[in-house]
């Protein structure tokens, strides 16, 4: 009889209250504790030049993305107003995880120069073949864009810039 005494005294714990609270404490903070997303490490920062060209025709201000073959972008900027071929059109990169954030930087040409151009391009080498979330902003033009890229070859996105 004492061991099913004792049985039953364990099995008593089953039925309190205070039990499943906290079991489903445990729970929840197991559950939180999973769905937490990893540290997205450092943050990466990079400086890249632009190449200024004039487009075949005037395009509205938009990012295209163009994915090659080797895992780089091809960041091409579209509707750069005011700038000339003196000019200069940078972005100031910073990347956590699969986060992209670029800032695009303007430093206005000669005042004489008449060449006008309206694309920038740049080169993004430092991607892996994974999905990243772009964030660009064009301060000196109030505009702003953000798309999702999938990094395999052959893939391009349009993204207006509002």
């Amino acid at each position: 009889m004492d061991s099913l005494d004792t049985l039953f005294i364990m099995l008593a714990v089953f039925d309190s209250v205070e039990f499943y609270v906290i079991a489903a404490v445990v729970a929840a903070a197991i559950i939180a504790f999973s769905a937490k997303g990893g540290a997205g490490g450092p943050a990466r920062q990079y400086l890249l030049p632009g190449m200024l060209t004039l487009a075949d025709s005037p395009k509205v201000p938009a990012i295209e993305l163009i994915c090659c073959d080797d895992g780089s972008v091809v960041l091409r900027r579209h509707g750069v107003a005011g700038m000339n071929r003196s000019g200069a059109v940078s972005l100031a990169v910073e990347v956590r995880g699969f986060d992209v954030i670029l800032k695009e930087r303007m430093v206005s040409g000669r005042p004489g120069d008449m060449e006008i151009v309206d694309t920038a391009t740049f080169i993004l080498d430092f991607m892996g073949a994974e999905r990243y979330f772009i964030s660009y902003t064009a301060e000196d033009a109030g505009l702003f864009a953000a798309t999702t890229l999938h990094n395999r070859p052959g893939i391009r996105v349009f993204k207006p810039m509002q």
